[in-house]
């Protein structure tokens, strides 16, 4: 009967038909780790607390939970412990908020497949933690499946052995004459009725060589002591073929006491041993490419460390990342990306030595530990030869692929002085090399560390930010200097940290871009801008518009719902809500944003490119897109009066806008001497320190009151 195929789930098809249960008590938070799965293919339930989860879990099937280590109606370990003790037995991995070694051991002895740290790189690398853990209970199962068998198979020799299915043989010591069973002879594959000549020199010629002098010892030692023999070993078949046999037997002495027969039994074990050695390949090897996995690379890391405790030598540890790899799985499919994974192994392998150790981590990540490291500069030539082989062309199935990789580098004892701690450095070195524009190695640094830690902190508190109420928008006035009334507002957020104070929006910002926080955070701000201006507009101020800027990733959120829901909670009429976006939010996928700017301006809300001139600054597409105001930069306001380049790039902007029947506002105004060159040349509107700094919303009224004078 042919043995059914069990195939180890592959990128591609280890999301297909999987649900995840998200317990998560930030549900901002939840939602974007659902995000990051979703898009790679995988089913999501997101819950916000312990006992919710539970809840779930009780009526609904589940092939991997995520939890939040930290709940709010209860700790991880609580939750874990009833989650078994309900029967639960899906794989689940721990998200926690600090790097806490300690906590990771508890976890993972709680049974955890994997911890991770909640850090800005987190959504980047779920998709890959999740796809590795159940790639990692794909190989757990089959092992399974394997020792079952292994089990059955040494229940059916047990049967075996009873039905005298056993070859047995007898060493006459004295005579030095060998007698083999039938049973033994049909064994190593004879016919009993043309036997060989057999003696003790043939059947030693017939043992893998070797493998002869430990059943020399052994039979040595059985005569020796008078202990029974129990040997393994290898030896060739009368068809040519080798198979592994178990040898049993027993001293037995003449009259006067010295060993006078050694008679046993010998058993074939070719499919046990087959067996045991599939085992030990699933539990310490790749399935795709054939290398070391985690679990060999960790031991194989401590044995180096040993090593060079004991010779007082170096161990470089590299982090080796393919970068853009996606791309080619999305473009090619995953049958052309994992040949491409096959065949940048090969390349790995040219790149380090015998006494090295090259392990696949996951995904398009790969690990070598250089063992015996005297000097840096030996790490270095390594990594940069590392880069330099994955960076020449791949031709698979007639594509031609160029690829780059990011490599960090931990260095025994400096950076640590255990395998985790190295592993977790190189890690955040990699990162560092990404960061740096990719195709290069980094090596680790505790001010990195610092770095990494400092932003942790900071997305710890942000997360937290908009619950605790520390956002507050300010209000800078954009002023018409013919008429010298305020004509708008632009809504500028601030964040007041309760440990840290006064947080620039060009410290946070970015990280809530990352993080994908952004998007709660920007809603956040649309709404209180929009609430506060119909405050304005109920206690008779003059209706002007308000302006907020919008961030990017907003744009994959249904923007246009969200900033119709808020105008029609706050009955606000959507010709006084100006939203502001920059020349590269406006370009990335612009045919899908030119859908979205059209419903926006289509509810009567209107459209300005912020920062123009800093990005591409073209009637082509400008011109197609249904904007109707330009900011002019303040990079180009600032030297106005003193450089000429500058002034010429405004002149063409204001002249732009007017060519396009469009409003144009500089912003960044801060002397007379700018407000008057920009007015010569046809700009009315705007905004700066000239005229007023960003205001909390209680100096409004009387800003309406006062006359501005410059």
């Amino acid at each position: 009967m042919p043995q059914e195929k069990v195939l180890i789930p592959t990128l591609a098809d280890a999301a297909h038909g999987q649900q995840v249960l998200i317990v998560e008590d930030n549900l901002a938070f939840g939602e974007l780790l659902a995000g990051a799965l979703k898009n790679e293919g995988y089913r999501c339930q997101t819950v916000t607390s312990g006992a919710s989860g539970l809840v779930w879990l009780s009526t609904h099937g589940v092939n991997l939970v995520i939890v939040e280590h930290a709940l709010t109606d209860m700790s991880g370990v609580t939750f874990i412990t009833a989650m078994v003790a309900q029967g639960v037995t899906a794989p689940f991995i721990v998200i926690a908020s600090q790097d806490d070694s300690a906590l990771a051991v508890q976890m993972i002895k709680q049974g955890a497949s994997d911890f991770v740290v909640r850090d800005t790189t987190l959504l980047d690398r779920l998709p890959m933690v999740v796809t590795r853990t159940f790639q990692e209970a794909e190989v757990a199962h089959r092992l399974q499946q394997a020792e079952a068998a292994l089990r059955q198979s040494e229940a059916r020799l047990a049967r075996a052995q009873q039905v005298a299915r056993i070859g047995g043989w007898e060493w006459d010591l004295r005579s030095n004459e060998v007698y083999l069973s039938n049973g033994l002879l049909l064994i190593l594959g004879y016919d009993p009725a043309e036997p060989p000549p057999v003696s003790m020199e043939w059947i030693m010629g017939r043992i893998n060589p070797a493998d002869v002098p430990m059943v020399r010892m052994a039979m040595a030692k059985a005569l020796e002591t008078g202990h029974p023999l129990n040997v393994v070993y290898r030896i060739t078949t009368g068809s040519g073929g080798e198979i592994v046999v178990s040898s049993q037997g027993e001293v037995e002495n003449g009259e006067d006491g010295k060993p006078m027969l050694l008679i046993g039994a010998t058993l074939d074990i070719t499919a046990r041993s087959k067996a045991e050695e599939a085992i030990q390949q699933l539990a310490n090897y790749d399935v795709l490419t054939g290398l070391p996995n985690r679990n060999l690379l960790f031991d194989r890391l401590q044995q180096a460390i040993i090593q060079a405790v004991r010779n007082h030598h170096r161990v470089g540890v590299l982090f080796v990342d393919l970068d853009r790899f996606k791309g080619v799985n999305d473009s090619l499919g995953h049958r052309v990306g994992d040949k491409l994974l096959r065949a940048v192994a090969a390349r790995l392998r040219a790149c380090v030595r015998e006494s090295d150790t090259l392990a696949r981590q996951g995904g398009d990540e790969f690990i070598v530990v250089l063992s015996g490291v005297d000097h840096e500069e030996g790490i270095s030539a390594a990594s940069n030869k590392i880069l330099t082989l994955v960076a020449e062309p791949f031709v698979i199935e007639g594509h031609e692929l160029y690829l780059t990789a990011s490599v960090g580098v931990a260095v025994y004892p400096e950076d640590g002085e255990d395998a985790a701690s190295l592993l977790r450095h190189a890690d955040l070195a990699m990162y560092q090399a990404k960061e740096l524009d990719r195709n290069n190695f980094q090596f680790f640094s505790k001010d990195m560390n610092v770095k990494v830690m400092e932003r942790m902190v900071l997305e710890s508190s942000l997360r937290r930010a908009l619950e605790r109420n520390e956002f507050e928008l300010l209000y800078q006035p954009q002023v018409d200097v013919k008429t010298r009334q305020i004509v708008g507002f632009e809504a500028l957020i601030r964040w007041h940290h309760p440990d840290l104070g006064m947080i620039a929006p060009d410290k946070f910002i970015p990280l809530a871009e990352e993080t994908g926080l952004i998007i709660p955070i920007g809603e956040w701000v649309i709404r209180t801008a929009v609430h506060q201006a119909k405050v304005w507009q109920a206690v008779g101020l003059p209706k002007v518009k308000v302006a907020v800027n919008l961030s990017g990733r907003q744009f994959k959120v249904q923007l246009d719902q969200v900033v119709a829901a808020i105008l029609q909670e706050a009955e606000f009429d959507a010709c006084w809500l100006e939203l502001e976006i920059t020349e590269s939010i406006l370009m990335h996928n612009a045919a899908n944003n030119m859908a979205l700017l059209h419903a926006l301006t289509d509810m009567g809300c209107s459209l300005t490119i912020d920062d123009f001139g800093t990005g591409y600054s073209s009637l082509a597409y400008l011109k197609n897109f249904p904007v109707g105001r330009l900011k002019i930069d303040r990079s180009f306001v600032r030297d106005i009066t003193n450089n000429a380049d500058d002034m010429a790039i405004a002149k063409i902007i204001i002249d732009m806008a007017n060519t396009l029947r469009m409003q144009v506002t500089a912003e960044g105004v801060e002397e007379p001497a700018q407000l008057e060159m920009l007015a010569a040349h046809g700009c009315s509107e705007m905004q700066g320190y000239l005229f007023s700094k960003p205001v909390i919303s209680d100096k409004i009224p009387e800003m309406f009151k006062q006359e501005f004078r410059f």
